[in-house]
This record gives C-alpha cells, structure tokens and sequence, in this order.
C-alpha cells in the first residue's frame, strides 16, 4: 500500500515532491520545482512562497540577487518547459529521451539568480562568497555551515558597543551628579508645587535633583524639521535618506542628535499634505471672491512609473478663468484606461474634491473620439455626470493639421513615407552651392 501511495505522489523527471529546500547549499532547478509541486499547484500565489524561500537561501549565503520579478520570469520559463515535456511523456521516441536528458541535466544545474556581475554588489562580494557561487555553478561539493558565524561575530560586536554606551552614559551622568551641574526641568505650576514643598528633607531634595538630571541626559535635544526645511528639500529632490545625511552633519555641528530617515519620511509627508490642503483652501477663496466661472482643461500623457508599474498613462487636470490670473493645476491622476469613462471619472472626482462643481461653466479638450464620443465621450459623460451642459471650446490644432496634410498631398502628392519630406532635404544640402543673387519666386500661370 505504502508502494503505491509512493509512485503516486511521484513527479516526472522529478522524484518526489519536496518539503523544505536545504539550507546548506543553493537550489538547483529539480529542488524548485519539486518545491512547487508540493503546494500542490502552479498557481501565482505558490510560486511566490516558493521564490521566497529561494531568495531566504540566497540571503542565507550572503549572495544579491535580481529583482523579484526576474526571478518570477525564470521560474515560470521553467515551469513552461517542464510542462511541455511532461504532456508528451507517453512518447518514448529516440528525440524524446533526448529531450528528457537535455531537461534532466537542466533541472540539476543550479537555479541561477545571482545578480550580474557588473552589479556593483556583486563587484564588492567578498572573495569566499564568489568561490561558493562558482562551486555551486559547477561541482557543487560545498556547503554552507549550519552557524553563520559571520552574524554571530557581528551580534556580539553589537551587544559589546551597546554595552560600552550604557556604560559611557552612567559615567557622565555619576560626574554629573558629583558635581552638581544639573538641568532643572521644572516650569509654571511645577515650580510653585516646589515652593510649596520647600519644607521638605533634604533627602527629597536630593532624590528630586537626581531624578531631574536623569530626565535631562535621558532626553537630548532634536534637530527640528521645520516646513520651510521641508519645502527646500522637496525643490531640490532630495531623498529622505539624502536629507538624512544633510541633517546628521548638521545636528553633529549644532551638538544634538538627528531625526532618522523614516521620521524625516513622516515630517516631509505631513507637511506635503499640510501644505496641499493650504492651496487648495487659498484658491477656493479666490474662486469665491470673484466669483469666477471656471473652464476645465484636461489631456493624458503616458509616462513612467515605478519599476513594478511600468508606464503609466496620467491626467492632467488645470482650470483657468477670465476672472483670475493664470492657471491652476488640480491633479494628475493615473488613469486605468484611456476611456471616456476612465477620463470622466477622474475630472468628477477631482473637481468634487475641489468643489468647483458649480464653479465649471466650459470644456476645453483635444478632438480626440474619447472626449467627443456621443454616447461613451468625456464630455458627454461629465454633462451627465454634472447634470447640465457645459460649453465645449475643442482644440482645433489636430483639425488644421489635417487641412495641411492635404494641401501638402495637392501639391507635392504622396512623397512622403516619414516624418522628414526628401524633396526638401535635398534641396536643404543643395542650398549652400546655389547661387542666390539673382532669385527670384515660381509665378503659377
């Protein structure tokens, strides 16, 4: 029973699935699969546990590796050609042992990973971590030790340098008591509570200043983010972690501790939104004062977003009116889709945001089907989203673009196959070695 239960469970080309990876060396592509297949099935969620449990190796060995989703490509190429081979596993033809071979002898090389070698974490990898690497290319006959001593020498540095701070902070502070400098902490009704305690022992008094000068060491003064330091930052782009270098030498200079990154990060976001919430209120008060009607300006553009987005197509949304100076832009969202609705949506949203949806009286937009559409339109969508009709002033310039192209095709007809027109690149490299005293302009008859 026992037997049969065994061959069941048993994977093409692969043995039985696997429960753990090992720990002591890097995983070839047979310990991933069967890694996989444990789970139960190739679904995204299982190849995602498994690829972090092989980076979790990686890690272990103190090798970088390519970002997740190379990682993710790899596996799946080599899901792809095991499953190829295992629908055709019934044919044992001379070409199909073949192809079983070649797959087995890839499955038992190592799951490759690595970062590229021009990286400059693999550049500075210290020397023995790259000759494990290479024997795991290869013959693969080490293995890493079941203790990272590496990390147990740094744990124990860092328990020591902790220690010698504790020790360093209780010398001051005994110096600090045994000369009697200290930092009375005790402001308004403390100081008359102290007052009408002066009656107390000299031991409370005692206890008291040391509890004082305790309070005083144990709280150091804190380089301070203040909004216009904020705003300086975010001109000149700086990164939380740049601003964080800026402000250690600074906080070293002045002799106070520096704020870290992650609070820099939290300061510079609240008073990003602090400072959005100001421009918005400033110019609903200008709408109002004047009681401007506004126009609604929108386009889309395809940009670049992080690494896992890719290219983002974004909306940029901008009033103006004749009451007001200048334009106001609103927002730029990123879109789902290039649809009217998408596009609707958006500008409903943010003018509501806003509170203009009274305000709007005109659209201005590009002639484009997903603005103008007559049932799936954003101009359509928006009257109906508004519930009255709004003034279109179209942008004519893709429409003159057209009266041109068709003047041009009269005149020259279809010389053109690109962007750039021959006739006229010819005649710009003929131009310096014409003689042009005597020229004069073609008269049509």
């Amino acid at each position: 029973m026992a037997r049969s239960t065994l061959k069941q469970t048993e994977l093409f080309l692969l043995a039985q699935p696997l429960e753990a990876l090992s720990q002591i060396v890097l995983p070839t592509g047979e310990d991933v699969l069967r890694r996989l297949f444990c789970h139960g099935s190739n679904s995204k969620d299982n190849r995602k546990a498994v690829i972090d449990e092989v980076v979790r190796v990686w890690e272990r060995a103190h090798i970088p590796v390519v970002p997740l989703r190379s990682i993710m490509k790899k596996l799946e190429t080599l899901v792809g050609k095991y499953e190829v081979r295992k629908k055709a596993k019934k044919r044992q033809s001379e070409g199909d042992k073949v192809s079983d071979a070649l797959l087995q002898g890839h499955l038992a090389s190592l799951f490759d990973i690595a970062a590229p070698a021009t990286s400059s974490s693999m550049i500075h990898l210290k020397q023995k971590d790259k000759d494990f690497l290479d024997d795991q290319r290869g013959q693969r006959k080490m293995v890493m030790s079941t203790v990272d001593k590496e990390s147990m020498a740094k744990e124990s540095r860092k328990h020591e340098r902790l220690a010698a701070e504790r020790r360093r902070k209780e010398k001051e502070l005994t110096e600090t008591l045994e000369t009697g400098e200290m930092i009375e902490l005790v402001t308004g009704s403390s100081a008359t509570a102290e007052c009408a305690d002066s009656s107390t022992s000299s031991s409370d008094t005692n206890s008291s200043a040391r509890g004082s000068a305790a309070a005083s060491a144990s709280r150091p003064k804190r380089l301070k983010i203040t909004k216009e330091v904020a705003a300086a930052a975010d001109r000149v782009k700086l990164t939380s972690r740049g601003a964080h270098y800026v402000f250690s030498a600074i906080a070293a200079d002045q002799g106070v501790l520096s704020p870290s990154t992650s609070s820099i990060r939290r300061h510079r976001k609240v008073l990003r939104k602090e400072t959005a919430e100001a421009a918005v209120k400033d110019y609903r008060n200008q709408v109002q004062e004047h009681d401007a009607v506004l126009i609604l300006h929108w386009d889309g553009k395809l940009l670049s977003g992080s690494e896992s987005q890719g290219h983002v197509d974004r909306l940029a949304i901008v009033v103006n009116s004749p009451s007001l100076e200048g334009e106001k832009l609103l927002a730029i969202p990123a879109l789902p889709s290039g649809t009217g609705e998408a596009m609707a949506s958006k500008v409903e949203e943010t003018i509501r945001h806003w509170k203009f949806e009274d305000r709007v009286g005109g659209l201005c937009l590009d002639t484009t089907a997903s603005n103008t559409g007559v049932h799936a339109g954003c101009c359509t969508l928006l009257e109906q989203k508004l519930g009255r009709p709004l003034l279109s002033l179209a942008c004519r310039h893709h429409v003159m673009e057209l009266i041109l192209a068709s003047a041009f095709k009269a005149t020259f007809g279809d010389a053109t196959s690109g962007p750039d027109v021959q006739l006229f690149k010819r005649f710009l490299k003929k131009w310096p070695t014409l003689i042009k005293a005597n020229a004069t302009t073609i008269n049509d008859p």
